[in-house]
């Protein structure tokens, strides 16, 4: 059944989607929700893959503005990816999560590749991971939604430079201050695009965006040569009880410092560091060995502890520590960087089941 409220002012608010065949879980969705958000979204619910399908077609027609679905995937009437197919296709600007405890890697592989998926979250949920994810994702897709004005900025730009461009034969003189205005106006438009398509809003490195495409682009490479692909995931310990303790804004400073420091590790321009998510980095190391990677890690474990940011609620040191998965293979046909990614997260799991403050190395 959707749950549209016609007479609520919509005051054009992005909308979020939950989708499940279970009332209690949409309830229990809409709290956490409520909680981590506010007033700053409507939320809108559908029991089951056929009502969601309506709510959105409905939402289109008032062409509402639709951020985020998050939809079951063991559902009686259509399944979840097929539901995220679906609402790609009428939206695919709405980012899409997959919120279920029974989903397959092919289910899963099948949203990322037909929907634009972008997390799949086990149920039962953790609230904290839940949140992060939620909040990451809405922060990318308003980041998406600004790149879309600033190029409708620039085409607007652009066609008044071309007009000005082909009538300066004649007006020359009068339209010089203005054709200089514009040109401003465009570089520095330019720049802001080129700065919001690769680099994270908090952290000094790159975005989780441009760490996709880097790499997609590693792994076709390093495939065709033949070549080692590393992948390090990496998690600051016990970061929510830092944030609990010493704020938000210190938790901040916190993972800038831990960026910057990781950076200043990394000895080549070919190894990318960028933010997977909330208080989460991952490092790509091309044509990196199994041996290579464990170097970089125990470089990045030295350079923090040298930091000794205070963490008095850490169960495993006084200080600020991380917790790392690390990987390493040849890319072969067949696969795809997906691989690398799940076996780096679960080696750096494992890492965190046998008392962080270390890394693990899981081979593919």
């Amino acid at each position: 059944m959707t749950n549209i409220n016609k007479d609520q002012p919509q005051e054009d608010k992005p909308i979020i989607i939950c989708i499940d065949d279970e009332v209690t879980v949409l309830d229990s969705l809409k709290i956490e929700l409520k909680k981590v958000l506010g007033d700053e979204y409507i939320i809108e619910t559908a029991e089951g893959g056929k009502d969601a399908i309506e709510l959105m077609e409905d939402l289109m027609k008032d062409k509402c503005q639709v951020a985020l679905v998050l939809s079951d995937y063991i559902m009686p009437d259509i399944k979840g990816d097929e539901v995220l197919k679906r609402i790609h296709k009428m939206s695919p600007n709405t980012l899409k999560i997959m919120l279920t405890g029974h989903a397959n890697l092919e289910a899963v592989s099948n949203a990322i590749k037909n929907a634009r998926l972008y997390r799949y979250v086990a149920k039962p949920w953790q609230s904290e991971d839940l949140k992060l994810t939620i909040v990451e994702a809405l922060h990318s897709y308003l980041q998406d939604q600004k790149l879309v004005a600033q190029r409708v900025q620039l085409e607007e730009l652009n066609k008044q430079l071309e007009i000005l461009t082909r009538d300066q034969a004649k007006i020359i003189a009068e339209r010089t201050a203005k054709l200089k205005e514009t040109n401003a106006k465009l570089e520095k438009a330019n720049q802001e695009l080129k700065k919001l398509s690769i680099l994270d809003p908090l952290l000094p490195i790159a975005n989780r965006r441009r760490f996709d495409e880097y790499l997609r682009q590693e792994w076709e490479r390093l495939c065709r040569e033949r070549r080692y692909l590393a992948l390090i995931f990496a998690d600051v310990d016990y970061f929510k009880q830092y944030n609990d303790e010493y704020q938000h804004q210190t938790g901040d400073h916190c993972l800038i410092a831990l960026a910057k420091t990781i950076q200043r590790s990394l000895k080549r321009p070919s190894d990318l560091l960028a933010r997977f998510g909330g208080e989460e980095l991952v490092i790509v190391l091309p044509n990196t060995s199994p041996d290579g990677a464990i170097k970089v890690a125990e470089r990045i474990q030295e350079e923090i502890a040298l930091l000794k940011i205070p963490h008095s609620r850490s169960q495993v040191s006084d200080y600020v520590t991380i917790s790392m998965g690390i990987t390493a293979m040849v890319p072969i046909k067949g696969c795809s960087p997906l691989t690398l990614i799940n076996i780096a997260d679960k080696a750096l799991y494992q890492a965190k089941n046998q008392g962080r403050n270390r890394f693990i190395l899981e081979f593919f």
